[in-house]
This record gives structure tokens, C-alpha cells and sequence, in this order.
């Protein structure tokens, strides 16, 4: 069996590549009698009824796979459409969205199955009884309408030895050169699932969504020879950070340990730079001392609020401002650079509580602070505390978010969508600017040389220019290491 699996973004967000389809394709194509192809609509989002039939002509499969995230239901609603009207190809729907909203998705009228929770296993069945032509009765993990009733079959336990899948071959996204020209990074995970119940993530209600232990651990060892592996294949087309994609890579001091040992003895730190998630709970000076020597390049931590109250009562970071300072100071005497991630908007939020956050990203000098605004994902506690705390969420503007960085459906009981995207503005404005500066200090004609074939290069790509700029202070030239 042939299985085309898509990626529905057409938001234009070039640093989208989804590691779980990764995951999923390459062990269809290593592990199975079956194959697997990605179809991908970031660069071909005008023509993108074009590039599905090229795609499908090309590869010829039986069975359509989409997977989603709840922004990308737009997407995926009018993929499945065209899907279904000009090739009558059975579809099933997997990710985030399906697993979280199972019964949302299943009604889905153009799905004919959806997967909840992790797809190699449960796929790879599917696709055993398409072939053999049997029903997908009793296969776990996977729901399908049958004489126009759904059938509910049980749910499946995640993958627990996730050391057991084969290394992710990017090589499936045909423009992945694209994507490393604009990032330069390739992504890998050690770790799937979180254990923080952080109310404005989906990975906490991941948990109950699924049977089955949800935070599972790669090999450290293995997980830093994977990085050799990619360096080896991509560091000739433009990779210059290893972008370690684990919610919170420092939750194991020795687990670290082991990484940076074998990171150094393969002779990697000398070689690839690299980044990772972390909360400034979970490091300490001997554990970024460690890091630091394996040439950590970028610690990226959700700051969240400047506003303690709002930063433990509303998002539950129990984490209090000034080990914040603590862990910032440690990095930057260091040399390793903060990406700091803030959240505007969110339940209970004021301007004054904005504004909080933007002095005390102000005051910790984040090398590149991000701002969200805020997003009450499905089954999060999160999208009950906007209601319990007095606000109200716009469910009519679904369709017109399609990422974290722009528009917002909250009115808190002091602001509303509108003014929470203009102080964003704000902030992005006088961030942006600080940074521009910086990098052209550094830089010097250089910087304006990189900008320039860095917009020239979106234009020719069909890239919206947002993206464009706002990548390009994050990755452009030599941004990404700066």
C-alpha cells in the first residue's frame, strides 16, 4: 500500500516540519512491506491544488493521510474536500487535533478514519487490512465509519521504547533545503510527551487522552550519534545549529550528562552547535557548565509573564522572577544566547500585566524574545481559566488563526482581541529594533547583504513577507548562531 501523508500548512510558517509525519513516513518505508511519501504546502500555498495533483500523479497512492493540529483544521477541511471531489482517495487524520478531538474529527465528512495518539503501529495495521481487504475492526488507536456508522475501536498505548524507531529522514520533505535555508537548523527529539501541567499546552491533556506512560526517554548516546548522522547528511546544504525539539531537554541532570559526554567524544562540540528547550527550574550552574561545554549555542525558555501571579496561578509555572535573572545571568556569562518565549493576552491579563512582561523581558536582555498571543488550545485548562477569570473566547475567529503570532479570539475582562494584538506590535516593534541594531553592530554591511538575499529568496518562494522578516532575525545569514 502507498500512503501520501500531508502536511495542511498553508499558513506560510516556514519552520514547519512536522517531526511526527517524519517519524511515521520513515518507519512505513523502513519497517513495513508498505511506503509512505510527504506532501508539503508551505512554498505552494497559491498553487497548491497543482502541487497536490502533481504529487499524486507522481506517487500514485491509495489512501491519503492528514495530519493536523486544531489551526490547521481550516486546511484540512478544504484538502480533504478537493481530496475526496477529484479523487475519491479514502482519507485518515492524525496528530495533535485527531487525538485531543477524536469525535470532532471522525465527523469530519470527507475522513474516513482518524488515529489517536502515536501512528507507526497503528498506521502500519491500517494499512495491513486496506491491502488484505479486511475491516479496521479491533485495530487499536484507529476509529473509521463503516455503513455509515463509526466504529470506535479501543485506544492504543503509546510507543513506550521509542529507542526502537528508525532515525527520521527529512530527505521525504522535497523542500527541506527550502527549510534549511530559512531555519538553519535540522529538528530532533530524545524525548516524547511532558511531564509539567503547564494550563496552556496541549501536551498535559495529552495525557489522559492516551494510555500508556506519556513522558518516554531516548538513549542520551543514541540521540547525540543521531545529530552525527544528520550533520553528516546536511551540513553541505546549510545546517548550522542541531535544533533539539524535546519540551524540556533538562529534566535529568545525568541524562544530560551522558549526552554532552558522547556529544563532546564524537566530536561534535567542536563541530555543530546547538539548542535546546529548558525551564529555569530545571538548571543549575553545573548543569549549564556542562552544556555550555558541549557548545549549547541557544537555550530557549518560556518566560510566559513578568507577572508572577499570572506566570503560577493562570499558566502554573511555579517558577518565581528571580530565578529567572539567576539562570539568565549563568547563560549570558556563558556566551549562550536566550530565546525567551512570552505569552500576551492570556486569562486574567491587563494591560499593566502586558506591560509587566515587557519591562522584565527588557530587563533580562533576551537575545530574541518571542511573543504569542495567547491561544486557548482544545481541552486545556487553560480555555477554562479565560472564562473562570471573567473573559470570553470568540470561537467565530477560529478559522482566521492560523498560528501562534498573530490575531487573537480572547477578551480578557480588561482587553480585547484588538488591543492585545496592538501591544504585541508594540513589542515586537521595539524587540526587533533593539535586535537590528545589534546584529548590525556585529555584522556591519554584511547584515544588509544577508536581508536582502533573504527577502529575495522568500519572494522568489512565495514566502509571506511576516515570515520572511520575522525569520530572518531569527535565522537569516548568520542570525542563527548571532
Amino acid at each position: 500500500m502507498r500512503i501520501s501523508i500531508i502536511s495542511p500548512n498553508f499558513s506560510s510558517d516556514v519552520s514547519v516540519v512536522d517531526i511526527g509525519m517524519t517519524y511515521l513516513a520513515t518507519y512505513i518505508n523502513e519497517r513495513t512491506e508498505h511506503s509512505a511519501n510527504i506532501i508539503d504546502f508551505t512554498y505552494h500555498r497559491r498553487d497548491w491544488k497543482r502541487h497536490l495533483e502533481r504529487n499524486i500523479e507522481d506517487f500514485n497512492p491509495d489512501i491519503i493521510g492528514i495530519s493536523t493540529v486544531s489551526m490547521f483544521m481550516q486546511y484540512t477541511r478544504k484538502i480533504a474536500r478537493e481530496i475526496k471531489e477529484k479523487y475519491k482517495l479514502p482519507i485518515i487524520l492524525g496528530g495533535y487535533h485527531p487525538t485531543l478531538c477524536p469525535d470532532d474529527s471522525i465527523s469530519l465528512e470527507d475522513a474516513d478514519a482518524i488515529c489517536i495518539g502515536d501512528g507507526e503501529f497503528a498506521i502500519t495495521e491500517y494499512l495491513d487490512a486496506i491491502r488484505d481487504g479486511r475491516s479496521a475492526e479491533g485495530i487499536r488507536g484507529i476509529w473509521y465509519k463503516e455503513d455509515g456508522r463509526i466504529i470506535k475501536n479501543p485506544l492504543r498505548e503509546l510507543i513506550q521504547d521509542i529507542n526502537s524507531l528508525p532515525i527520521p529522514d527529512y530527505d521525504l520533505w522535497e523542500d527541506i533545503d527550502k527549510f534549511i535555508f530559512y531555519n538553519g537548523v535540522i529538528y530532533f527529539i530524545g524525548t516524547r510527551g511532558c511531564p509539567f501541567p503547564c494550563t496552556y499546552c496541549s501536551e498535559f491533556p495529552m495525557r489522559n487522552a492516551v494510555p500508556g506512560k506519556h513522558y518516554r526517554v531516548r538513549d542520551p548516546r543514541a540521540y547525540a550519534r543521531e545529530m552525527k548522522h544528520q550533520w553528516e547528511k546536511y551540513k553541505d546544504r546549510g545546517m548550522k545549529v542541531a535544533h533539539t525539539f524535546d519540551p524540556v531537554f533538562t529534566i535529568n541532570k545525568e541524562w544530560v550528562r551522558d549526552f554532552c559526554d558522547e556529544y563532546i567524544k564524537i566530536g561534535l562540540a567542536d563541530e555543530l552547535p546547538f539548542s535546546c528547550f529548558t525551564r529555569a527550574d530545571t538548571v543549575d550552574e553545573e548543569t549549564i557548565d556542562m552544556l555550555a561545554k558541549a557548545n549549547l549555542k541557544i537555550a530557549r525558555i518560556g518566560i510566559e509573564a513578568g507577572n508572577e501571579r499570572i506566570r503560577k496561578e493562570v499558566y502554573e509555572k511555579n517558577i518565581p522572577t528571580d530565578q529567572y535573572r539567576k539562570v539568565f545571568r549563568l547563560l549570558h556569562d556563558r556566551g549562550i544566547a536566550i530565546t525567551g518565549y512570552n505569552i500576551l493576552g492570556g486569562p486574567g491579563e491587563t494591560r499593566e500585566t502586558m506591560q509587566e512582561t515587557f519591562d522584565l523581558v527588557k530587563e533580562l536582555n533576551v537575545d530574541r524574545p518571542i511573543f504569542f498571543t495567547y491561544r486557548p488550545l482544545p481541552k486545556t485548562r487553560g480555555a477554562e481559566k479565560v472564562v473562570e477569570l471573567g473573559g470570553k473566547i470568540d470561537e467565530g475567529k477560529w478559522d482566521k488563526i492560523d498560528s501562534l503570532h498573530q490575531h487573537s479570539n480572547v477578551y480578557t475582562q480588561n482587553l480585547t482581541p484588538r488591543q492585545i494584538v496592538w501591544f504585541r506590535r508594540k513589542c515586537l516593534f521595539y524587540f526587533t529594533m533593539r535586535r537590528a541594531l545589534k546584529l548590525i553592530r556585529n555584522q556591519k554591511h554584511m547584515f544588509f547583504i544577508n536581508l536582502f538575499r533573504y527577502l529575495i529568496r522568500g519572494i522568489r518562494d512565495g514566502v509571506h513577507p511576516q515570515y520572511v522578516i520575522g525569520y530572518f532575525f531569527v535565522s537569516g545569514g548568520e542570525n542563527v548562531t548571532s
